[in-house]
């Protein structure tokens, strides 16, 4: 912690003016994605569970990994399963959660459990809050991800020279 203050207390000294939601970009966790493989979700509604679980396992096998960019509802949020070392987040992301229908209740049943099982815990802890999977859609934002996620290196590149220069009279 006395780290932080000391690195907060020489931007300030260097004339930069450090809002509370940039200091915590430069502290947030990075992530190296490299540049083979990596799959970005942006506005992607979901569909069946057992399309989506194959596609993980898919990029799981490939070594890929996700960028969420946008919002990944449904059964598309399985993409959370995925190792964390393999999963970004951007201020755009959000993940929609809501009980599965269209199998038929057993079916239906199934593939909620299964979702379920294959969160990792942040996620099955958020949903748990909430009330549990339900028939309407709960939003989960980027506020909410990012504690668990780290942010997508696009999303990191904030420095010293792009941020407000703190003005001594004013202006």
């Amino acid at each position: 912690m006395k780290t932080i203050v000391k690195f907060l207390g020489a931007l300030g000294l260097m004339g930069a003016m450090i809002t509370t939601s940039s200091a915590g970009e430069l502290l947030r966790p990075r992530i190296n994605l490299g540049s083979a493989n990596v799959k970005t979700i942006s506005g992607d509604r979901g569909g069946y569970v057992i399309d989506y679980a194959i596609r993980v396992l898919k990029m799981r096998r490939s070594g890929g990994a996700v960028r969420i960019d946008g919002a990944c509802d449904s059964a598309c949020t399985l993409y959370l399963s995925m190792p964390r070392s393999k999963v970004c987040v951007t201020h755009n992301a959000s993940f929609g959660f809501h009980l599965p229908y269209g199998a038929g209740a057993r079916g239906n049943q199934v593939a909620a459990e299964f979702l379920m099982k294959n969160y990792p815990g942040w996620v099955r802890g958020w949903i748990a809050r909430r009330g549990g999977l339900k028939g309407y859609i709960a939003t989960m934002t980027y506020a909410d991800a990012s504690r668990f996620l780290p942010t997508c290196p696009s999303a990191q590149r904030l420095t010293v020279a792009n941020l407000s220069p703190v003005r001594a009279h004013g202006g």
